[in-house]
């Protein structure tokens, strides 16, 4: 089980006991388990590209054999094989790229492309797509984080405040008035006929 970083939590070390356990309660951290599911699949092509290449590689061999004894024939599927291994080999490196780039965080798709950008040695095409991942990547950190914000005014995560009337807050220790009046703001000034 994946381990929660407390240090993206505003105010972590400040906060009670039960602040602490209401803001690990409400901890939403990306899942994953998506990529897990590209990562095996994209691992079993690369073993059967794998498996496919080793025996064109004999098949290979065994026409370069039969050529030396000048057999003609072979020369057409010798071209035919190599060119099987290498589109085999590039499917190899393809389905390999993808894996890493999945595991990364890349959605699927894009890591497919990035995957062929990078075996094909298209630069342009790798730096652009890491762009748009890193664009997404911090789109997301950004909202995620925003979505943890708690809204001003109500003193936190969760807090709301408790029904208050002018009557109640004057009969309140001075202890108490103040700590309503900083965690409630809002509150606190529409008693005194604020906005």
């Amino acid at each position: 089980m994946a381990k929660i970083d407390v240090g993206s939590i505003d105010g972590y070390e400040t906060m009670t006991a039960e602040e602490k356990l209401a803001a690990l309660e409400n901890f939403e951290y990306d899942d994953h388990s998506d990529a897990v599911e590209n990562l095996g699949k994209y691992k079993d092509a690369t073993d059967k590209a794998t498996k496919e290449a080793a025996e064109y590689k004999k098949q290979l061999k065994a026409l370069q054999d039969q050529q030396k004894t000048g057999n003609s024939k072979a020369d057409d599927t010798i071209a035919k094989l190599q060119e099987q291994v290498a589109e085999l080999t590039r499917q190899n490196t393809i389905a390999s790229y993808t894996a890493q780039f999945t595991a990364l965080g890349y959605d699927a798709e894009l890591a497919q492309a990035t995957a062929i950008a990078t075996a094909d040695g298209d630069v342009a095409t790798v730096f652009e797509n890491q762009r748009k991942f890193l664009e997404q990547h911090d789109k997301d950190t950004k909202a995620n984080i925003l979505k943890q914000t708690p809204k001003p005014g109500q003193g936190g995560v969760g807090k709301t405040a408790p029904a208050m009337t002018l009557e109640k807050f004057r009969k309140l220790s001075d202890r108490d008035q103040l700590k309503y009046a900083a965690e409630f703001p809002e509150e606190y000034a529409k008693l005194y006929g604020g906005s």
